[in-house]
């Protein structure tokens, strides 16, 4: 049997293996640029994605307790909830990795407003960030 590949359906073919890692966030760097970049654009729910289990958790436990407390008439909405009334991040103009050890990183974000450390976590769907510590009463 003879393959026949066709130039457009060569293209479309390597569109489609060059687009597949496009989200691809394989360093902890990645991953909080990911991050940012889908908050600037107000792509909440990929933003989402790249928090860690911990801190969506404790968001979720968070969305409850708010709901509870309105006696019902607040959704427990954690993604709302934490992505409410919040300004746009400043511009970052660079993240670097400080530490990694095993499935923990710390990268160092630089902005116009200031250079803070975030904390990163390798779960098994890639490099999350981590802000449950900051979320604790």
């Amino acid at each position: 049997m003879r393959l026949s590949v066709t130039m457009p359906s060569l293209v479309a073919l390597v569109l489609l293996v060059g687009l597949g890692g496009c989200n691809r966030v394989s360093t902890p760097q990645d991953a909080y640029r990911f991050f940012h970049q889908q908050v600037r654009k107000g792509e909440l729910t990929q933003a989402w994605g790249v928090l860690s289990k911990p801190t969506q958790d404790l968001l979720a436990e968070r969305a409850r307790a708010v709901s509870a407390a309105s006696g019902g008439t607040e959704k427990p909405e954690p993604l709302a909830l934490f992505f409410a009334n919040v300004p746009p991040p400043p511009d970052v103009t660079e993240v670097s990795l400080v530490r990694e050890e095993g499935n923990e990183a710390t990268v160092l974000v630089r902005s116009p407003g200031g250079n803070h450390e975030v904390r990163m976590v390798r779960e098994p769907s890639g490099w999350k960030v981590d802000l449950s510590a900051s979320l604790q009463p």
